[in-house]
């Protein structure tokens, strides 16, 4: 059978993703200071005047709050400037989530052009007041060598710091030094520990690692079931490379039972996000 030929040469009955995936979302890895930012919910109980006049007389909380209404619209017209402007006051005035927002503004591109250097000075700040967040992303900074020497030991040092924090990208990430030898001996029970703690958090990336590991039997007693159980995890939160590992596994019963039509289900979901593999695998099937 054609498709099931596939899935065979690609990633064998025992093994699977160990080839077409290799260090699975490598290419999809979270990419620095790029991520969704969770703001607190801006003060309402004052009116903008009020708040303004506060802002404007040097209350470090009222300029917070201020660049929240402007950064969300809450009740004013959004103005990213207008709250940089205000994030900047704060952020001078020692408040850490102001710091916080401003390094990954500057870091991401938001609202200001991409400076790294800008980047690192605000998240330092926050950092020195313990906001795990600011770990995180400076973690990133040295594990990817933005404007900064690509070195794995500070990037460990940070992530290190969140994780102790319940940040659950910081601990996947640890999961990846540990699992890729970045940095230190690569060590598949460490990896495990990690990645579990993260995907406990409901961290997609790490669930896809979990299925890897379960699979491999890498770390921890292999468990065709339970890297399925991971894998779907990981798909429902829209991995591509979780997706294809699904679709796989219900083409060859491979912790499931076998079922053609969700397979061709995963496997459309993984193509339709330029998961080439994937793509090849449905054409095969049709």
């Amino acid at each position: 059978m054609k498709w099931f030929n596939q899935a065979s040469i690609c990633f064998g009955v025992v093994l699977i993703l160990t080839i077409c995936l290799n260090t699975p979302h490598q290419s999809r890895a979270l990419e620095v200071l790029d991520h969704t930012v969770n703001f607190d919910k801006p003060d309402v109980k004052h009116s903008l005047a009020e708040l303004t006049s506060n802002a404007e007389k040097g209350n470090v909380k009222a300029q917070y709050h201020l660049a929240l209404r402007y950064q969300q619209g809450q009740d004013v017209p959004q103005d990213q400037n207008k709250a940089i402007k205000w994030f900047e006051k704060a952020a001078a005035g020692g408040n850490a989530k102001s710091q916080l927002a401003l390094g990954i503004f500057y870091g991401g591109g938001i609202g200001v052009e991409r400076d790294y250097v800008q980047a690192r000075k605000y998240l330092e700040q926050a950092a020195l007041q313990q906001e795990p967040e600011a770990n995180f992303y400076l973690g990133l900074l040295y594990y990817k060598g933005l404007r900064v020497p690509k070195l794995y030991s500070k990037a460990k040092h940070y992530f290190e710091l969140a994780a102790q924090k319940g940040n659950s990208d910081a601990q996947y990430f640890l999961g990846r030094m540990y699992y890729n030898g970045q940095g230190v001996a690569k060590n598949y029970n460490k990896a495990f520990d990690e990645f579990k703690q993260s995907a406990q958090q409901g961290n997609k990336h790490a669930s896809m690692m979990l299925g890897m590991l379960y699979d491999n039997g890498h770390g921890i007693k292999k468990d065709v079931k339970k890297s399925t159980y991971y894998y779907t995890q990981a798909a429902k939160q829209n991995v591509p490379e979780a997706q294809l590992a699904l679709g796989i596994a219900y083409l060859t019963g491979h912790g499931v039972k076998e079922n053609k039509h969700e397979a061709k289900e995963w496997l459309l979901k993984s193509c339709r996000q330029n998961n080439n593999s994937a793509c090849e695998m449905v054409s095969n099937m049709d």
